[in-house]
């Protein structure tokens, strides 16, 4: 059935919207929602967006064998980056030997992780100690003297767990907070 004018004349009259109706759509209608996407575990860096990187990745095991500090663990047949006991020197082995791509230097070198500091922090209870901020190898965090508070740059934070490692108070816990773009 072809639509022409007899067409469209009908379905008007049949359906009818005011000047008023329609303006009001355009207003009212939902509008889409960007939406982003939470990791759902600590990736290793030069990993894909989240959905690319599980679409993609094989569970292989060779950036697990290729992290030189035995940083990346394989869960569920992913590889999970777990900063415990070591940092992340960004060294890019793990991106060197993915076959399928899901790590690549041309993703960005971010861990997602960003440094979240407890109670227990000396410079937060009115104590001075700057082990933290002298091991940011980004310089990402500093002490706020008005607030007394420690802040984190977080477009230079990169997430690879110095922070954590060299606080002696075992103040600092990696949160992963990357949202993929």
């Amino acid at each position: 059935m072809e639509k022409d004018e007899r067409y469209y004349s009908a379905y008007l009259a049949h359906n009818q919207i005011s000047r008023r109706g329609l303006l009001r759509s355009f207003f009212t209608a939902p509008q889409p929602q960007k939406t982003l996407e939470q990791r759902k575990a600590n990736r290793p860096p030069f990993a894909a967006k989240e959905s690319l990187f599980l679409a993609v990745c094989s569970g292989c095991g060779e950036c697990v064998k290729a992290c030189p500090y035995g940083l990346i663990e394989l869960q569920d047949h992913y590889p999970v980056l777990d900063l415990q006991f070591s940092a992340c020197d960004f060294c890019g082995e793990c991106a060197k030997v993915c076959t399928t791509h899901a790590l690549h230097p041309a993703f960005k070198a971010d861990t997602g992780l960003r440094p979240r500091f407890l109670s227990s922090c000396l410079p937060q209870q009115g104590q001075t100690c700057h082990t933290c901020e002298q091991s940011c190898p980004t310089q990402a965090i500093s002490f706020n003297e008005e607030t007394a508070t420690l802040d984190i740059d977080i477009h230079r934070c990169n997430g690879c767990g110095e922070c954590k490692i060299s606080c002696f108070m075992q103040a600092v816990v990696l949160e992963n907070s990357q949202l993929s773009e």
